[in-house]
């Protein structure tokens, strides 16, 4: 018998992929999106059945081959079905959301099987095999160590020992290694131990049905160089991996010991044992010694902090699920608590790498709070954990992160509220304040958040040869910080009146939009986001000029920096705003705020018919005037 996928996939993959009008007709929209992928648990997007007769079908080029290409009601693509050999039939199955591939079933030897599946953009990097063609993984080419754990949970959660053992180093993976006799036979036996000890977790009464994944973590990969502990090739591995589970109300850690990479698909060598059990599984290289051999045993204080992590990682949880529904009045008392827990998480990690993390997230959660006026002792709070902090010689850099966030929630969260503060007073002390931290700070990480708002700081207010300055400082003295791409695009577009601009992109109908095509009438670019009443009244303003100038006259060009792109199809469907609209993922980080350094909004762009920039920061009640002296 064959599955309902394969014939949906016969009907459709037997359709010639050339020209419509050259032979038969496309298969129908609703046929099409019939198809599912092979592997379950694909998040992909799926139009409501009373919008499926917005959709289109029909044969495009993508990238060299043809497609049935089937697009939503916004024009954005929602699944491929592609022809990669020219043989007319389709080999290959994509599946998208928010406009980008997530999943693809391919048929790779043309048989009209699938037998590789893969995972893209959103929904990781897993690339699986499958030379039997029966529909089930039988290895991994690619695969994350955090997808591992994923999977160790899903196969535990289904009983499913195949699934599990799919993770293990293989006979073949381990003769690749580069490994000597003694220790390929050591890691032998610990493979050969790994069934056993998954059939057994099952029985666990602490893991009760319905326990889902929600969380992984270990140290950091480290390198075993070749030559060392008996290796002659360089071997990347993770030591101390568990996945946090979520088990009811309740939170519970499964150790799952050492990754090896192979070839990129990273490999478990044991088998799964509960964070509050008697035995864990050993380090296999980076133990004291290099020994890594056999069982490490918990004893006594080593379990009670197990447990009690749990518990709090709980306890967090619960006071978010509170914080989202509570009222101003009773957020200071939470901030207050979350602020205790997660200095206790902190103090409770062993590792000093994990231990950083959960006091940076304290300082970031603080300060947010602080600055929002939730937390009125949160800078208090910061300060004290400074004065701390500043008594090691080992944390001159979590010191660092503290203060920076302490001087935001001190200027933003009291400074700014206070009801008699003179603004131009203040901001120019916080210049002062932020080029102190830099000055005591040079060589800190932290130190190009703090010039990046000192840029930002002088860019609003209008002093733009400042900010460049100090743009340009983020470029020599971080240039591999993650800040450098937005500042590279602000001195762009700080100094870009009289200078053409560079802005490429699809819009949301899956069209393509190119600048420099437009030249011959003015271009308005507008930056704006959903949650912004200003942006939203200079839309009434944009369209009074539309019907008045274009198009003739006038072109415009909106960009949404919204993080959440369902959030700007809704707005688009409400508010039809008849001209140009560009998407991508990402917001404020993503590549259109990046290119032209766009930190706030609403942000205005007018360019002239020329292609040059007439104002890099127009108000749209001052754009009509502009147009009349064009």
């Amino acid at each position: 018998m064959f599955s309902p996928f394969y014939r949906l996939f016969t009907a459709l993959s037997l359709v010639i992929l050339l020209p419509v009008s050259l032979v038969q007709a496309a298969p129908s929209v609703a046929d099409a999106l019939k198809l599912r992928p092979v592997q379950k648990g694909a998040d992909y997007d799926t139009p409501e059945a009373d919008k499926i007769g917005d959709c289109t079908i029909k044969a495009e080029k993508i990238n060299g081959s043809t497609a049935w290409v089937i697009r939503g009601p916004q024009s954005e693509i929602l699944r491929e079905f592609g022809d990669t050999n020219g043989d007319n039939v389709v080999d290959t199955w994509s599946y998208f959301r928010d406009g980008l591939e997530v999943y693809r079933d391919i048929d790779s030897n043309n048989n009209g099987k699938a037998d590789q599946y893969r995972w893209f953009h959103s929904a990781g990097i897993r690339w699986a095999l499958d030379q039997n063609e029966d529909n089930i993984i039988d290895s991994w080419k690619l695969i994350s160590p955090e997808e591992v754990s994923e999977e160790v949970v899903g196969a535990l959660s289904d009983n499913d020992l195949d699934r599990f053992k799919r993770l293990l180093l293989s006979p073949e993976d381990i003769k690749k290694l580069g490994l000597d006799a003694a220790r390929a036979e050591q890691l032998e036996k610990r493979i050969a131990a790994a069934p056993d000890k998954f059939k057994a977790i099952l029985s666990a009464p602490d893991l009760k049905p319905g326990f889902v994944f929600s969380d992984f973590g270990g140290i950091k990969p480290g390198m075993v160089p070749a030559g060392s502990q008996g290796v002659t090739k360089d071997l990347m591995v993770y030591e101390s991996v568990w996945a946090m589970v979520k088990n009811g109300t309740e939170h519970r850690q499964l150790q799952l010991g050492t990754l090896i990479s192979v070839g990129g698909a990273w490999k478990l060598i044991d088998g799964p044992t509960l964070g509050t059990g008697q035995q864990v599984a050993g380090g296999f290289f980076f133990d004291p010694g290099g020994q890594g051999i056999g069982e490490r045993a918990i004893v006594g204080s080593d379990v009670a902090p197990t447990e009690k992590l749990q518990g709090m990682l709980a306890d967090l949880e619960k006071i978010d699920e509170e914080l989202n529904s509570a009222s101003q009045a009773d957020k200071p008392s939470l901030n207050k608590r979350r602020a205790s827990v997660l200095l206790a998480v902190a103090n409770s990690s062993a590792d000093p790498s994990e231990r950083e993390q959960w006091l940076k997230n304290l300082a970031d959660s603080v300060s947010a709070a602080a600055q929002e006026g939730s937390f009125p002792g949160g800078v208090a709070y910061l300060r004290k954990l400074e004065e701390q902090l500043a008594e090691s010689e080992d944390a001159k850099d979590l010191l660092a992160y503290f203060e920076f966030h302490r001087m935001a929630a001190e200027y933003y969260g009291i400074t700014l509220t206070q009801p008699d503060v003179d603004i131009s007073k203040a901001q120019e002390q916080w210049m002062k304040d932020l080029e102190a931290f830099v000055e005591a700070h040079p060589t800190s990480e932290h130190g190009a958040e703090a010039i990046r708002a000192m840029a930002m700081g002088y860019e609003m207010s209008g002093q733009t040869n400042e900010a460049i300055k100090w743009y340009r400082k983020i470029l020599s003295d971080y240039p591999k910080n993650i800040a450098a791409k937005l500042a590279q695009g602000a001195i762009t577009r700080l100094s870009s009146e009289g200078k053409e601009i560079t802005l490429k992109a699809t819009d949301l109908k899956g069209e393509k939009v190119d600048l420099k095509d437009l030249q011959g009438k003015a271009v308005v670019i507008q930056y704006w986001t959903t949650t912004s009443d200003v942006c939203k009244a200079d839309h009434a303003v944009l369209k009074e000029l539309v019907q008045k100038y274009a198009p003739n006259s006038l072109d415009v060009i909106s960009i949404c920096l919204d993080f959440n792109r369902d959030a700007v199809i809704e707005y688009l469907q409400a508010n039809r705003l008849p001209w140009k609209q560009l998407y991508e993922e990402g917001g404020f980080d993503g590549r259109l705020a990046n290119e032209l350094g766009v930190v706030t909004v609403p942000l205005t762009i007018m360019v002239g018919p020329d292609g040059k920039v007439i104002s890099n920061n127009i108000q749209t009640a001052e754009i009509e005037t502009e147009l009349k002296k064009l």
